[in-house]
């Protein structure tokens, strides 16, 4: 079995799109699960948040960094099914009323919504770019910075590894079978732990996390 870390994928919202899709053959419904944004969230009251995290969500990062602030990293394919099932939300609002200026139009291909939407004054959103989630804190950088892998193996070897990856990934069978999927940087710290305790991928997994290391070394005096 072989891994890859895609580091070479465009930052930028709409070239990441379009690299996935040629380079790697993936439809917009399964390439939206490789690109994640990270919000910074204001509530001027709590009966929003609290409403929001009422609701089960796959895939959401949410962390208070302040009084009433907040940090929410997502996939764009976790945003596509909070506009589906969870417009009701003002939260869920106001992230479509941004997010739809600020990306591209495809990621929103059949999920706009039917009717108009109205913003909450009482909560104010900000769309992270890379630069500012990069000097973010170094606990919060651990866990909002996400990183994208691609394996490939055979069925055996990739059904081995299943039971340690994160709940949204993408299979694909080729020659062999591909696993796309995402970590956060203490996330794939744990995951490299969890397989070099089965002998699997040790030597490829030590040579990835000495990679990341000497992007983020501030991350790992807090994992």
């Amino acid at each position: 079995m072989q891994i890859k870390w895609l580091n070479n994928i465009p930052p930028e919202p709409l070239n990441f799109l379009h690299f996935i899709k040629k380079q790697y053959k993936l439809p917009l419904e399964e390439a939206v699960k490789l690109l994640y944004i990270t919000i910074k969230l204001k509530a001027l009251s709590d009966s929003p948040i609290y409403k929001f995290l009422e609701r089960t969500f796959i895939g959401i990062k949410f962390d208070e960094i302040e009084k009433r602030k907040y940090l929410l990293t997502f996939s764009i394919y976790t945003l596509r099914e909070l506009i589906k099932e969870h417009l009701d939300l003002k939260l869920v609002k106001n992230l479509y009323l941004l997010l739809s200026k600020k990306l591209p139009r495809e990621f929103f291909k059949g999920v706009f919504p039917k009717h108009s939407i109205l913003a909450s004054q009482d909560i104010i959103l900000d769309l992270l770019s890379e630069k500012e989630k990069i000097k973010l804190p170094s606990f919060l950088k651990a866990k909002h910075v996400i990183l994208p892998f691609k394996f490939e193996g055979n069925c055996e070897e990739i059904i081995n590894i299943l039971s340690f990856l994160p709940n949204i990934y993408i299979l694909k069978k080729e020659n062999l079978y591909q696993v796309f999927t995402t970590f956060s940087i203490s996330e794939f710290v744990i995951f490299s732990l969890n397989l070099k305790q089965k002998d699997i991928l040790k030597n490829e997994l030590e040579t990835i996390l000495e990679s990341v290391k000497i992007l983020f070394p501030d991350c790992f005096g807090e994992i």
